[in-house]
């Protein structure tokens, strides 16, 4: 029997996110959730995740959007104003960086970020990261100390299978967005867990943004039985508005398009046929 975990990703960019994330998760639509814990409806994601039946829900550790929690003088990592200024290539590229002051406010932003889940009562399921820059092994080695500080022992892996039948559908799609580029690039820095417990495959990088029905399942059947999968979503209202780089994003209608592929008679049914058994990160 393959596992499936539901992950809701980008809790706390706007109140529509919050809202259709814990619908999702009251409706038992999806398993788990990640929290950006500098986003700027944090503080309403809580009053959220406090009237929410279930309890699993990851930091979702970010660096390439809104403002840093950790203000540090002379941050490279942030304008005047605290805002993040780098998007997530700028760390793929510099991967092999030697500069150990990067490294510490990295290793002191993330931390802030985790004390700002665990300090609202949050209990953490698993870590994973805004725009999958985890996956950057300075990064990774950053957060593998820090799980060992918080006890934290599963995390996202990015191990998106090739499936050759699927690769070049919405092919326009995946090159505007730049998700081949993510695809080759996350594959350049597969990581062994070692330390972390995480599911065998994910799905969510080359449609990310635009999740297909058809394509997920064509995907989960190249998967072997009795294999884990992490589906990485993000439904929200198609009234969800932000003012900043990545507004077209959190606004398209994709959002609400995504929101009802959850609820949609068709996903269950397709679940149900093949006897896919949903999960979350507590029961890797």
């Amino acid at each position: 029997m393959k596992k499936l975990i539901i992950n809701c990703d980008d809790m706390g960019i706007s109140k529509q996110t919050n809202i259709a994330i814990v619908d999702c998760l009251n409706a038992n639509k999806a398993t788990s959730a990640s929290i950006l814990s500098n986003g700027k409806h944090f503080l309403h994601a809580v009053k959220q995740i406090k009237k929410n039946k279930k309890k699993f829900f990851g930091v979702h550790l970010n660096l390439t959007e809104g403002k840093a929690l950790n203000i540090v003088s002379n941050n490279i990592l942030t304008d005047t104003k605290n805002n993040f200024i780098h998007g997530p290539g700028f760390f793929f590229l510099n991967n092999f960086t030697k500069d150990k002051n990067i490294e510490k406010i990295i290793y002191l932003e993330f931390k802030k970020q985790i004390l700002n889940v665990v300090n609202s009562g949050i209990k953490i399921s698993h870590l994973d990261s805004h725009q999958h820059i985890h996956h950057v092994p300075f990064i990774f080695k950053i957060i593998v100390k820090l799980a060992k500080e918080f006890r934290i022992k599963k995390i996202r892996r990015l191990n998106e299978k090739f499936v050759f039948s699927i690769f070049l559908k919405n092919f326009f799609y995946k090159l505007k967005s730049s998700n081949y580029i993510k695809f080759v690039l996350i594959k350049l820095y597969t990581r062994k867990l070692n330390y972390f417990k995480s599911t065998d495959f994910f799905y969510g990088i080359l449609n990310s943004g635009k999740i297909n029905l058809n394509e997920f399942f064509q995907y989960v059947d190249k998967i072997d039985e009795n294999k884990t999968i992490e589906l990485c979503i993000h439904p929200s209202h198609s009234s969800s508005k932000n003012s900043n780089k990545y507004s077209k994003f959190y606004s398209s209608i994709n959002r609400s398009l995504e929101n009802r592929l959850l609820f949609s008679d068709n996903f269950k049914k397709e679940l149900k046929k093949r006897k896919i058994k949903l999960i979350n990160f507590n029961s890797l």
